[in-house]
């Protein structure tokens, strides 16, 4: 089942609806005489205006027209892969094929940020219809290579936007060229769940990437968390992801269990730090579900795929289809699943309350 921290939140799309011709009837024969010619010539006028306008956010794609999605994913990651399946998956349902009336621009910047900045300043020489960045450092460097145009970002695969220097402010419309859709850790309730599952838990090891704006501020969440509930938080940073396999090893024997955040360089190398952590009999926890079907024993997360339709429909075919996104409202995702992996709590030699077993969404392992 779903653990509704709170409900999806919509973005405040319906108060940006545009604008709807209202017709207004003159009372009185006389009035209506005097001024039908007028009204003919307005009538004329207003089909020519609407004959020549763009399409707005309530039709759908101009016939004949090929609309170009520049999109850039910082590195492989199943998190981002299900979400940008989400996301094409929903622009295909509002009439946005590729090889029909869409090109989808697709580029990897293998964790390399100067890569992500250069895929940027190509999307702007190609004179995309939108970006669609997928992860902090890719969002930051199309808001860069944007500023002071009016080439629309909107962004996806964001925790924490303001945080990560992304945005000012989430709460509101940003009256830029910028929005995107944004899903931050739920910090507080996954504390929770894993001190449910082993309330034995004193020292926390972790691991991130500091050059990962996002991974520095979820970092930071999580260990004023950790401070508030006397818990002792340790962390690890690596730069790539062939030093987190070492990184794990260091920490092993040192802390009670392992909490991963929806750190890109980790997850590239998620299974070496499992398999660390397995040897020392270290638990590990996560901030992103995908770990958990990878070898994690439980975590809280939005559903990826759910998120990438809500972008497509929330925020990028309004934006395609004519709406201003300084208007839209960015989009925090707060509907998150529970997933469980039975088999590697029994590696770790925990087992975890039947209550939590039930009551997940995913369960892998049993």
């Amino acid at each position: 089942m779903r653990t509704a921290v709170a409900d999806w939140n919509a973005g405040g799309d319906s108060g940006n609806a545009p604008p709807r011709w209202v017709g207004v009837m003159a009372k009185g024969a006389s009035i209506m005489a005097r001024r039908h010619l007028a009204g003919l010539a307005l009538l004329a006028i207003a089909a020519a205006v609407l004959s020549s306008a763009p399409a707005c956010a309530e039709g759908g794609p101009l016939k004949g027209r090929i609309y170009k999605i520049g999109y850039a994913q910082i590195v492989e990651h199943p998190t981002f892969d299900e979400m940008r399946r989400g996301l094409l998956d929903g622009l295909a349902a509002a009439g946005f094929e590729q090889a029909k009336n869409m090109v989808f621009d697709y580029e990897y910047a293998n964790g390399d940020a100067e890569k992500a900045r250069a895929i940027a300043q190509q999307f702007v020489a190609d004179k995309v219809d939108v970006m669609a960045p997928c992860s902090a450092p890719d969002a930051l460097a199309s808001v860069q290579a944007t500023q002071g145009g009016r080439m629309p970002v909107v962004f996806g695969c964001v925790f924490e936007p303001v945080a990560s220097g992304i945005l000012k402010n989430a709460e509101r419309p940003t009256g830029t060229n910028v929005t995107g859709i944004f899903a931050p850790p739920p910090i507080k309730e996954s504390f929770d769940l894993f001190l449910q599952i082993r309330p034995s838990l004193k020292r926390i090891g972790t691991i991130y990437n500091s050059a990962d704006p996002d991974s520095v501020a979820i970092d930071a969440a999580a260990k004023a968390e950790a401070a508030k509930r006397g818990l002792e938080w340790v962390e690890v940073t690596v730069t790539a992801s062939v030093k987190v396999k070492a990184a794990a090893e260091q920490l092993a024997g040192k802390v009670d269990a392992l909490v991963t955040g929806p750190d890109y360089t980790v997850a590239t190398a998620y299974a070496e730090l499992v398999k660390a952590a397995r040897e020392a009999h270290l638990p590990v926890f996560a901030l992103d579900g995908s770990a958990v079907g990878r070898g994690a024993i439980a975590a809280l997360a939005p559903d990826p795929y759910q998120a990438g339709l809500a972008w497509a429909r929330q925020l990028i075919v309004p934006v395609l289809l004519g709406r201003d996104p300084g208007t839209l409202k960015p989009v925090r995702l707060t509907r998150y699943e529970l997933e469980v992996n039975l088999e590697a709590a029994k590696a770790a030699g925990v087992t975890v309350p039947p209550a939590i077993v039930q009551k997940a969404a995913k369960k892998y392992g049993g």
